[in-house]
């Protein structure tokens, strides 16, 4: 098992074991092969909602020596915080088989995935090049990171996502994009997918300007910790304004946990995806405060 021999690489005695959700059916299993090679093994069941969510405090707490970080590569931030962390991304294969190509428009089209299906993106390739289209590959993306898109995008018409599931691609605004649904085997648009999520975070930009008082959510993930900003200049901003602001810490950053936050409209410095989720007050990201504040 792979596993054992990188963390044996590590030299670690005890290990804090980090699994996604669609991986946690494994869970035991792994621990068991660990426990029967010398290594302790505790796993952590809380949700994982990517690299940039790393339980470093869980870790040291536990009294690990590593993490294993199974399903992710690195994330583009320092997630760390100094501590040894193992990443074992997570590889899915999958056979294409034949696919229909003719919902696809435009002749350039950029390539993008997420880690998990990397290996496919060659074949692809082939696939799309063998229909008539030129194709260019990109790489992969995150639902916050796009900037192997942004690389690709003045030589493309296009981008064509491979994966499971939008979460991934419908952070990019620049082209045209299209989705290979990878559990259907079917080539779908959606770029007024992307374009309604742009809508809704205009409308909840317009309802903020309205706001009195605002609570700065800073979460206590380390990837995701004021990623989009520092909480202290913010609250600077908004009180420059003769408002009232607030800063709010927390691990998991949910509409119920907001409920009974007397302010009018709350302002996330952690991951920009959250801003997508159900809120019963105005929710918006950091970067569009300048915007609320005109």
């Amino acid at each position: 098992m792979q596993i054992i021999e990188e963390v044996r690489k590590t030299g670690a005695k005890r290990v804090l074991l980090q699994l996604p959700e669609g991986l946690k059916t494994r869970a035991t299993a792994i621990m068991s092969e660990l426990h029967s090679n010398s290594i302790e093994c505790v796993l952590s069941a809380d949700p994982v909602y990517g690299a940039c969510d790393i339980p470093v405090n869980e870790a040291k707490q536990l009294n690990c020596d590593l993490i294993v970080h199974v399903g992710h590569n690195k994330f583009y931030r320092d997630a760390e915080q100094g501590f040894p962390v193992l990443y074992l991304p997570y590889f899915i294969d999958i056979e294409l088989g034949e696919i229909d190509f003719s919902a696809i428009e435009e002749e350039r089209i950029g390539l993008l995935t997420n880690i998990q299906h990397m290996k496919l993106l060659n074949e692809v390739k082939v696939k799309l090049e063998k229909s008539g289209k030129r194709a260019l590959i990109g790489g992969q993306v995150l639902g916050c990171w796009y900037v192997n898109a942004e690389k690709i995008a003045e030589s493309i018409d296009a981008f064509l996502f491979i994966g499971s599931g939008k979460f991934h691609p419908l952070g990019i605004e620049s082209k045209k994009i299209y989705n290979l649904d990878l559990e259907r085997m079917e080539i779908e648009d959606i770029t007024d997918d992307v374009k309604k999520i742009e809508k809704l975070r205009y409308g909840r930009i317009m309802k903020a300007k309205a706001a009195q008082s605002f609570a700065i959510l800073v979460t206590l993930k380390t990837g995701q910790h004021m990623l989009l900003g520092s909480a202290d200049d913010l609250k600077k901003k908004i009180e420059a304004k003769g408002k009232k602001a607030f800063i709010l810490s927390m691990d998991e950053i949910t509409n119920e946990r907001l409920m009974g936050i007397r302010c009018d409209a709350f302002i996330n410095t952690a991951c920009p995806r959250i801003a997508d989720a159900h809120w019963d007050k105005p929710f918006i990201n950091a970067q569009d405060l300048d915007t609320v504040l005109e």
